[in-house]
């Protein structure tokens, strides 16, 4: 193997080979790391313009791409080849040391390249990746995956551990046109073209760490920290005090209305129980039913917490975004929901979305993104029918429309979703097109929009880009035994609060429960989210709501503390212990009592330290 580059700090020393293979020295834990001559690669455009991209991948549309390179100044020129040594495209690479990090940029890629994965992976014995809470990958994946961010990685890295030694790759440059390729025990960057075109510079940053997942977790944090994608707990409060509610308190979120459509059951192919075919609405929590349940919550032991009011729009929930004004009468006057909003013992926040728009609306289809072919971008079936997606600059102008109208309202916190949901955008609408880079700068426009209101403001999902505004994320957190990393609390506990919907409803709560469904939230020291779905639903479950007040409590202690550590106390993971400033827990998520360090956790129990 030729050499075509090399070069060494007081961190690491670098050496680059014609075919793209490269050896890492890292001096500061004294290991070595290799990336391989190979990186899979696609034959077609990987984003087809779908909301979802689909993740898993085929065999059939891949190929397994090798490199041949030449030192042109300070770059090398990679020339990409296919099946049969076949060429099938060339780029430039600018490599660069800048302390501990190694930087690989790319420039000039041939436009005959639908995407590109490079440089290559690094030859690991697990992956950790920022999907979901975290996720620890042990066993080969038997399939091929293209994870893009923020929709599946919510967090601009990803890495690799070999031991307690470890790599992290972030994503440094062209961001919004990545994701990661990922199959077996490899993982690479994955880069795509913006609107049929490369244009702009892609860089990613690899850094070596040790201290296992939690020295990855620990880097990146610091990374966001110096390129502001971070802004703690405290500083908001400080700004908007309205948010310090959630701080040993919890979420009570109200579904207020229905609607039940047969055509759209029909169009799901879902046995979904549809007690107004005719499409009527149906009210589930009128707003005198919201005020009795809240004074019952605060009469059931909440002290703390925040209220989401989810269907007070015009025509009901998803009825007719972003039309959204006036109020649905159906559930009481505008004075009634003003009552709410304005007087009573938790803050009020109101449901809004700029990411959707139905047919119905009386907006559409103005602002909707168009695809390659004209064609408006179908969205989800949801409540409201067929939803399509807004160019985020529109739905940053109807944000702006609507808010003279919710200023009467007097809301204290908003709540916007699917905007930290999703993966970023692209619109071919002639006179308004999109990039995803705009697509992530305009929704960070929008969130600025809502903080510079004063309000408290939460959104759906995690992704790192809108913690410098969210003060609380509603996600679908799940843990794993054995598999689950504590990321995105080792990296933002103390920069946004979290709460987690409960796919098990509300019987998940029943304190006699082996494992209780709010050990996770414990561990990971979050907040508790109480769904309300309509009132008989309240009625059946109410009487479980002190039982998971201890989530409160231990939550008042430690909800604006940075999580210092988490570990597997057991060999088969059921026991796990995470540390904060201010305490540590260690839970048992077994139903048989385990033994720890001398210490006898019950089946589903738990244990506090203090700090």
């Amino acid at each position: 193997m030729t050499m075509l580059w090399h070069d060494e700090n007081a961190f690491i020393s670098v050496t680059v080979h014609e075919d793209a293979a490269v050896e890492i020295i890292d001096k500061t834990h004294d290991t070595v790391w290799r990336m391989g001559r190979v990186a899979l690669q696609e034959d077609n455009p990987i984003d087809v313009g779908h909301v979802w991209l689909r993740s898993t991948r085929s065999i059939c549309e891949q190929y397994p791409g090798r490199f041949q390179g030449e030192a042109t100044g300070d770059r090398i020129r990679f020339t990409l080849r296919g099946r049969e040594q076949r060429i099938v495209g060339a780029f430039d690479c600018q490599i660069r040391l800048d302390g501990p990090w190694l930087e690989f940029r790319l420039s000039n890629i041939e436009q005959r390249l639908p995407s590109l994965v490079f440089p290559t992976p690094i030859v690991s014995e697990s992956l950790v990746v920022p999907m979901n809470i975290g996720r620890w990958i042990r066993a080969p994946l038997s399939e091929r995956h293209v994870w893009d961010y923020p929709a599946h990685l919510n967090m601009r890295w990803f890495g690799g551990l070999r031991g307690d030694n470890g790599w992290i790759a972030v994503l440094h440059e062209g961001t919004p046109d990545a994701g990661v390729l990922a199959t077996e025990l490899t993982a690479a960057p994955v880069w795509l073209q913006s609107l049929g075109e490369w244009s702009g510079q892609r860089a990613v940053r690899y850094r070596f760490t040790n201290g296992g997942h939690v020295g990855l977790a620990k880097t990146f944090r610091g990374y966001a920290i110096a390129h502001g994608v971070y802004h703690s707990l405290e500083d908001k409060i400080r700004a908007v005090p309205t948010a310090a509610n959630l701080h040993g308190g919890r979420l009570l979120a109200f579904m207020q209305t229905d609607r039940c459509r047969l055509e759209h059951i029909e169009e799901r192919m879902q046995p979904i129980p549809c007690p107004t075919p005719s499409g009527d609405l149906a009210v589930l929590v009128s707003h005198q039913d919201a005020r009795q349940v809240i004074t019952t919550a605060h009469e059931l032991g909440m002290r703390r917490g925040l209220v989401v009011l989810r269907g007070w729009i015009n025509g009901g929930y998803d009825e007719q975004h972003p039309d959204i004004w006036p109020p649905e009468t159906a559930l009481g006057s505008v004075d009634q929901l003003q009552h709410i909003v304005s007087d009573g013992p938790f803050p009020v926040a109101l449901h809004d979305n700029y990411q959707d728009i139905y047919q119905q609306s009386p907006s559409w289809p103005h602002g909707v993104i168009r695809m390659p072919d004209g064609a408006p971008m179908p969205g989800g079936l949801w409540v409201g029918g067929q939803a399509y997606i807004l160019n985020a600059r529109d739905g940053l102008a109807y944000a702006k429309r609507n808010w003279p109208y919710l200023q009467t309202l007097t809301p204290p916190a908003m709540f916007i979703d699917t905007t930290t949901a999703v993966q970023f955008y692209q619109s071919y609408e002639a006179g308004n097109t999109l990039t995803r880079t705009q697509d992530m700068q305009l929704k960070e426009e929008l969130l600025r929009f809502y903080k510079e209101q004063g309000l408290a403001l939460g959104s759906e999902e995690v992704a790192d880009f809108g913690v410098p505004w969210i003060d609380w994320f509603e996600n679908r957190h799940r843990h794993h035994i054995g598999e689950s990393l504590p990321l995105w609390p080792l990296v933002y506990h103390d920069a946004a609060f979290c709460v987690r919907y409960n796919q098990k409803a509300q019987q998940a709560y029943v304190p006699t429960d082996p494992v209780p469904y709010w050990l996770a939230d414990l561990l990971w020291g979050y907040a508790l989210i109480w769904d309300v779905r309509n009132m008989a639903h309240w009625h059946e479950s109410h009487t479980k709501f002190p039982a998971t007040l201890c989530v409160d409590e231990w939550h008042q202690r430690i909800g604006l503390d940075e999580m210092l550590d988490h570990r597997y106390l057991t060999d088969d993971g059921t026991v796990e212990q995470t540390t904060f400033t201010a305490g540590r827990i260690t839970v048992n998520f077994s139903d048989e009592p385990q033994t720890v360090a001398g210490q006898t956790i019950a089946g589903g129990g738990y244990v506090i330290e203090e700090g």
